[in-house]
């Protein structure tokens, strides 16, 4: 039974958290600044900026997931914190897709498009205000569940550190 995971999973691993984790921070920062001033248009290029370089990680993180299978779960663990856990996965690949597909395409849908660290990338079609409000609100929505769902991943990993002392968090540290 492999007791670690690979390096490979490793750094993808934490290479996302500091993406996702940055890119929801910047989130709720950027929408509290107000309309029409400048910073609003510098920190909405720059959350679309590293948007586009999450999108590239999780393409290559779900190829390199789909290649090497994680470490099994200890014997100790219960069945049903097992299942929650399979499920809190599942969940996390696709808030991994839908989150910034959304966001990515809503994007293209506006006259402001997508401007990649001041590279101004060209845009798919015309605006649609009817298909650029859902497509805002599934970006919003989805963001903020996946932060629930990733505040409730890290409680588990504390848990299984503090409580459970079974190393399923030392797992998947750089040098657990």
């Amino acid at each position: 039974m492999k007791e670690r995971y690979v390096l490979g999973s490793i750094i993808f691993h934490w290479l996302m958290a500091i993406l996702i984790l940055g890119l929801l921070g910047l989130g709720w920062y950027m929408v509290g600044i107000p309309r029409g001033t400048p910073p609003r248009g510098y920190f909405f290029n720059l959350h679309k900026s590293f948007g586009l370089i999450s999108i590239v990680t999780i393409a290559f993180f779900i190829g390199w997931r789909l290649r090497n299978t994680p470490p099994r779960y200890p014997d100790t663990m219960a069945r049903w914190e097992i299942r929650l856990s399979r499920l809190a996965h599942w969940l996390m690949y696709f808030f991994l897709i839908v989150v910034p597909l959304s966001g990515y395409i809503e994007a293209n849908l506006t006259p402001y498009g997508i401007k990649f660290f001041g590279y101004h990338l060209p845009a798919w079609g015309p605006r649609d205000r009817y298909i650029d409000t859902i497509l805002v609100d599934v970006h919003i929505y989805t963001a903020n569940a996946f932060a629930a769902l990733i505040a409730i991943h890290i409680g588990a990993a504390i848990k299984h550190w503090v409580i459970d002392k079974d190393r399923i968090l030392q797992r998947i540290l750089p040098f657990g």
